[in-house]
């Protein structure tokens, strides 16, 4: 490595824990050339251990591979964080540009037959008691072993070459997709001109409104930006039918916008399913979903539809009640854009209906934090001194145990919480780096939300829903700052995609530190379970358009792309899930998770496959919630055989090991009152 070319980085300098100050990079172009360079580094180090000749030991092959990226991979990590939270036009240029660079790059290691080779030379030293390894060894290197396998390192020549070019293009429509849906997401936003359109909104919401009407440069009015799914947040509290009608209508509609090439955000998802079945079939596999499974926890397309079939019919029938009652409750019939309104007001009228209300963001800080210490035993306090990797952001030193004593420093936590026209949509978490004892690293990550900033000299303030997005987001954070790995590449959030947001979805739970806990094993009582139908429908909804897309042969997604949005209204049908005034949560026009990247391609089930593990693990948490000596007891646990393994091991193991039992769906199915 000492050969390697030299890798200058866009930053000058870097803070604590390596953190890299964003404020020193002055030019957005300065990416490129060191990407290059790091490119180059580490092909240089993968011909080096394809290329050698010597008995291959973990050192020479598992080492020297997981160390191969180290500046790739900083890179890549800082530029990321800092495009989806500040994404302008020339850090999109930057990301258009890189996108089939790396898709090159990936497939150029991935399938390289001297670095394959070198992997099973190292499996069959091991097996045969040449070579001694860890289990933590074992299981990476047969994760590359599975990964090179699955990505085609068994296609002949003429193969690779067209699987290069299908990723290629597909790096570039995922691309494509990302930056109109960012640019229509700003155009979108709705500006109303009078605070009497806004009624039912809280005074905080209204100014924060004008606020950002005045930071998109109009001279007069409120602007409500759109958040990532379908209903709106603010729907919930505006009185005003014809602005809910306006801002439902804005939201829904989101595909109308077209990119420089006459393109909507639709006609691109559509034509990357369409290459994305050309792709599963190249691999030889029936469509894309079989050729992502087997790096995935669900065993089959079978357990996973399984799941979605009772999940949707009990929805739907739900959702069908909530709707009488709220056409009872508002006396007309509602129209889609009414629903959420409508649910929020017989949620007023129920024994319940007072909780959630706003907090402010200190608060929900507050929370947040004392949850973990009182969980895990770690200690948050923020950090003045540290500059923001983009404007606004705060930042964070957590601590194991009590804070400042010496070597518990765990790594850095940095929080943007508001909305800019240059940001994503949503809410993620993000890092500069994780905690590796090979690369001698530890986490920087970062959480990410779109709520609206307050007008100056307001208090910001959380809706219910932002304060457990807050919660769930630490969860992912949690995961990457208890992480205990050697390789980098195995460390915190870096395990199977329809695994990674059960420790978020775990965290949760601790809200109801706050509030009145639900007593383990109950059965929520209809007030509890108000609203649960039309929520968890519009989520299912979501779920079967991204597998519907999924599980096509090339020529049915060729098919289905004629006509994209009649093709995801003919899929809801046939799962029962057109339901009138509950559209899915995303369509083929703003889903971000399966288009913008592959990320939760054939995946977005994820997070349901997620809760029957977190529903279960809030349980066994739930028993102990009132008492926070056995509280901390199970967090130790939790954290030491879960949280701290990540990808270490195969991460079912690691839940039976945590919580001692498999994963048993019936504590989904009641919490959501269909089981």
């Amino acid at each position: 490595m000492a050969d390697s070319p030299v890798v200058d980085t866009p930053w000058t300098l870097t803070l604590d824990y390596n953190y890299p100050d964003m404020t020193t990079v002055d030019d957005d172009a300065a990416w490129s050339p060191a990407r290059r360079a790091a490119l180059a580094a580490q092909r240089q180090r993968v011909e080096s251990i394809g290329a050698d000749t010597d008995p291959a030991t973990v050192e020479n092959v598992l080492h020297a591979f997981a160390l191969s990226g180290t500046e790739l991979d900083r890179l890549i990590r800082a530029f990321g964080v800092v495009a989806a939270a500040d994404g302008t036009e020339a850090r999109q240029q930057v990301r258009a540009e890189a996108a089939p660079e790396m898709a090159a790059h990936t497939d150029w290691i991935t399938l390289h037959p001297g670095l394959f080779a070198r992997f099973r030379q190292l499996r069959e030293r091991i097996a045969a008691g040449e070579v001694a390894a860890t289990d933590e060894q074992q299981w990476f290197l047969e994760q590359q072993i599975l990964k090179a396998t699955v990505a085609g390192a068994g296609l002949d020549s003429s193969g690779q070459a067209e699987l290069k070019e299908l990723n290629q293009r597909l790096a570039e429509l995922e691309t494509a997709y990302s930056r109109l849906q960012v640019r229509e997401a700003g155009e979108a936003a709705l500006l109303v001109e009078t605070a009497e359109e806004l009624a039912g909104l809280s005074d905080s919401r209204i100014a924060s409104a004008k606020a950002a009407a005045e930071a998109a440069g109009h001279s007069s009015g409120y602007l409500l930006s759109l958040t990532m799914p379908v209903q709106q947040p603010l729907l919930g509290s505006l009185e005003n039918r014809e602005t809910r009608w306006r801002l439902h209508t804005a939201s829904v509609t989101r595909s109308s916008l077209k990119d420089e090439q006459g393109r909507t955000t639709r006609a691109i998802g559509a034509q990357i399913a369409v290459l994305r079945a050309r792709k599963a079939r190249l691999l030889g596999y029936e469509n894309f979903l079989e050729s992502v499974l087997p790096l995935r926890t669900a065993p089959s397309r079978e357990a996973v539809e399984s799941m979605l079939r009772k999940l949707a019919s009990g929805a739907a029938e739900r959702a069908r009640a909530e709707t009488e009652k709220v056409t009872e409750h508002l006396g007309f019939v509602p129209e889609p854009c009414d629903l959420t309104f409508g649910i929020e007001q017989v949620r007023k009228t129920l024994p319940a209906g007072a909780a959630g209300a706003e907090i402010t963001v200190e608060e929900g800080l507050r929370r947040v934090f004392d949850a973990a210490h009182r969980t895990y035993g770690i200690t948050v306090m923020e950090r003045q001194d540290l500059p923001s990797y983009v404007p606004g952001a705060r930042s964070f030193e957590v601590f194991d145990g009590a804070a400042g004593e010496p070597g518990t420093g765990l790594g850095l936590f940095l929080l943007d919480l508001y909305t800019r026209p240059t940001k994503s949509g949503g809410a993620w978490m993000n890092g500069f780096s994780v905690p590796s004892s090979l690369a001698g690293s530890k986490a920087v990550v970062t959480n990410n939300l779109n709520v609206a900033p307050p007008a100056e000299g307001q208090e910001p303030v959380l809706t219910k829903g932002e304060q457990k997005t807050l919660f769930h987001e630490f969860g992912h954070a949690l995961h990457a700052l208890l992480a205990d790995a050697e390789f980098p590449q195995l460390s915190g959030t870096a395990v199977p995609r329809d695994n990674v947001e059960f420790p978020s979805q775990v965290n949760e739970v601790f809200q109801e530190l706050y509030h009145n806990p639900t007593p383990p094993g109950a059965v929520p009582d209809d007030d509890a379970l108000w609203g649960k139908g039309s929520s968890t429908a519009e989520h299912v909804a979501a779920v079967v358009i991204d597998l519907a897309w999924h599980t096509l042969s090339p020529q049915q997604a060729e098919t289905a792309a004629e006509d994209p949005a009649g093709f995801e209204a003919q899929v809801l049908a046939d799962w029962g899930l057109d339901l009138p005034l509950v559209p899915p949560r995303y369509h083929g026009g703003f889903f971000k998770h399966i288009f913008a990247s592959a990320g939760y391609a054939a995946g977005y089930y994820s997070y349901l496959w997620a809760e029957v593990l977190a529903a279960h693990s809030s349980e066994w948490f739930r028993e102990v919630l009132g008492d926070d000596v056995a509280l901390a007891s199970r967090g130790a646990h939790f954290r030491a055989e879960l949280l701290a393994r990540g990808n270490t091991r195969d991460p079912l193991e690691s839940f039976r090991v945590a919580l001692g039992t498999d994963p048993d769906p019936a504590h989904l199915l009641r919490s959501l009152g269909l089981g």
